[in-house]
């Protein structure tokens, strides 16, 4: 059976969502909508003709593969990659693709990275067959909202308030980009690509809430209010606080906010990802906050270069 690649179209994101939902589906995984297929094939900074290509077999697409670095440095590179499960041989070529293209767009001393499910053995297999490593884990973190939350205690001179359209917009990026600049593997987002993932279908400003000291913000909670096609479960999407404020309750304060607001809109769960390494020691405070891990993904590396 032949398996041919081709850069991704727009108008794919139906037939492209099937197979890849499948996959999660299958593997358990995140699931996909067209929506989201449509949302992620319009990235700005994914050039479609270069960084992507669909797999086909007998002109039907079974699998994708694309090279992803927001912010064109170079140091860190993220692979998306997925392929139902009836197609197995769609990763070598994909693989093949993804790591030529890589090697283009890498700087020197660069690293690709892929996050994967914990159940995509034949994944696994094929990018150790690559010369990947596993690293570490990442979790799916998840809890129930059929108690009501504890009120939030906020430390003093903090007040907490609603997202307030473009007003805030880019302070709340720059405050994103801060949070997570201390993690081995981040790599900046774009402005352009932020705003178009921030705002896409089903953003809700009363769901973003931003804690200030004074006139400055020190701390944000983004959610939307689904996940994976499910109505009932919200979705905590960033948590961040400023170095300053760590330490100090403003977290789980916002985290328990965000929840208290989640399930007043009728939520009767919420959930979040988190590297299980995260040195900011997130794990620890999303599990003093009622949370609990509901799954695994696995996170492989590789050195360019």
């Amino acid at each position: 059976m032949t398996v041919d690649l081709r850069p991704p179209r727009i108008d794919d994101a139906a037939e492209l969502a099937a197979a890849v939902d499948e996959f999660g589906r299958v593997k358990d995984g995140d699931r996909v909508t067209e929506a989201v297929a449509e949302t992620w094939l319009g990235t700005p900074s994914l050039d479609l003709e270069r960084d992507a290509r669909v797999a086909l077999v007998d002109g039907r697409i079974v699998g994708y593969g694309d090279v992803f670095d927001s912010s064109r440095q170079g140091k860190q590179l993220w692979l998306l990659l997925a392929a139902h499960p009836a197609h197995p041989d769609a990763w070598p070529p994909l693989l093949d693709f993804v790591e030529a293209r890589a090697a283009e767009l890498a700087s020197p001393g660069g690293r690709i990275g892929a996050g994967i499910p914990e159940k995509a053995t034949d994944l696994r297999e094929a990018l150790e067959s690559h010369g990947f490593a596993f690293e570490r884990f990442s979790f799916r973190m998840a809890a129930s909202l059929d108690a009501k939350p504890p009120k939030p205690e906020l430390p003093e001179g903090i007040s907490v308030r609603p997202f307030r359209a473009d007003e805030d917009a880019r302070a709340v990026y720059e405050v994103q980009d801060e949070t997570f600049s201390d993690l081995d593997d981040h790599s900046p987002i774009s402005y352009d690509d932020w705003r178009h993932w921030s705002f896409r279908d089903g953003f809700d400003p009363g769901l973003w809430f931003l804690a200030e000291a004074g006139r400055e913000l020190q701390g944000i909670a983004l959610c939307r209010p689904e996940w994976d096609g499910d109505p009932t479960l919200g979705w905590v999407s960033v948590l961040g606080v400023r170095k300053r404020w760590r330490g100090r309750g403003l977290g789980l304060a916002l985290l328990q906010h965000a929840f208290r607001e989640l399930r007043a809109r009728g939520k009767t769960r919420v959930g979040l990802g988190v590297d299980a390494e995260n040195a900011t020691g997130a794990v620890r405070l999303y599990e003093r906050a009622g949370m609990q891990v509901a799954r695994r993904r696995l996170a492989y590396t590789k050195a360019m270069g």
